[in-house]
């Protein structure tokens, strides 16, 4: 457990990336938004109830990766790997293609704890800059990480598969995220699931 504090410093992406994510969204100036949504999102109906499987992704991000941090040092690295570089790639797409949707409903209500949550999220995070889903994208992740450890059990794998199924659902359900966004975040996961677990090219590799 000691040897692998030695990698504290791969936790200051996340600083990193939140300086980078906040200028994208507030600081960089954008002239026009391209709107990415299509008939289906629109079709897709609104349940404010799934809020609760879209909120559990920050628990669940948060507890699999200092999980993965202490027990399993290969897989840490080949975690970071994954996530890290579509968390990159999202940053430069949403600099070079602003994006967004208007997929979300003109008014919520607050007539139970689900609505007044949605309500909030909405507030605090705007529906620009979608592409990749990176709630889909760090879901799947997660969950091949689990997959491939030999420290998880098989409960573990079967509770994260669910929990990634039902965050998924979530996006489309209260009106987060659309198709478009959602098949950009599988084929990137794709692709990064064949270079990480099928080529073995990950982060530091020769220290694992």
């Amino acid at each position: 457990m000691k040897k692998n504090w030695r990698y504290w410093w791969s936790l200051l992406y996340f600083v990193v990336y939140l300086v980078c994510f906040f200028f994208v969204e507030h600081i960089m100036p954008v002239t026009q938004y391209h709107m990415i949504s299509t008939p289906i999102d629109h079709m897709i109906p609104f349940n404010e109830w799934f809020v609760f499987f879209y909120i559990s992704w920050f628990g669940y991000i948060f507890f699999s990766f200092w999980y993965f941090f202490f027990k399993d040092k290969k897989e840490y690295l080949q975690m970071i790997t994954f996530l890290f570089t579509g968390m990159t790639l999202f940053v430069l797409v949403s600099m070079v293609y602003p994006n967004g949707l208007d997929i979300r409903p003109k008014h919520l209500g607050h007539s139970n704890i689900a609505l007044i949550l949605v309500d909030l999220l909405y507030k605090v995070d705007t529906p620009t800059n979608v592409l990749p889903s990176i709630h889909i994208f760090n879901s799947i992740g997660m969950c091949i990480a689990f997959y491939n450890s030999k420290h998880a059990t098989s409960s573990m794998k079967i509770g994260t598969t669910i929990l990634t199924i039902g965050i998924i659902i979530s996006t489309f359900l209260i009106k987060q995220h659309g198709i478009i966004d959602a098949l950009l975040a599988v084929v990137l996961s794709i692709i990064l699931y064949v270079i990480v677990y099928k080529k073995n090219i990950y982060f530091l590799k020769r220290n694992a």
